[in-house]
């Protein structure tokens, strides 16, 4: 006699910390912006004292679809994985 399966929906919605976003046609989307440094503390960034960055660094920001800031890191690829682990579709804006 065969067994059947159930099947359950993987609901990974406790794993987004906090981090929601609008839907757009269920989708939740992410928006990936390069940024300056002073941009980035406008925004809210603290950086440790122990750690230098150059006057012209490009940081990129990680916005929900409603502009809630979401992160900020040192490279695009962060930002893109933060999306998507976060069940974000991510967009990136020039």
């Amino acid at each position: 006699m065969r067994q059947e399966e159930e099947i359950y929906e993987d609901d990974d919605s406790s794993d987004t910390d906090g981090m929601e976003g609008p839907d757009f046609q269920g989708t939740r989307l992410a928006y990936i912006k390069p940024i300056a440094l002073d941009d980035a503390k406008a925004l809210g960034l603290v950086i440790p004292s122990e750690i230098k960055l150059p006057a012209n660094v490009t940081l990129y920001a990680l916005h929900a679809a409603d502009g809630r800031t979401l992160g900020i890191t040192d490279n695009w690829a962060s930002a893109y994985s933060a999306a998507v682990q976060n069940n974000f579709v991510p967009v990136s804006v020039h």
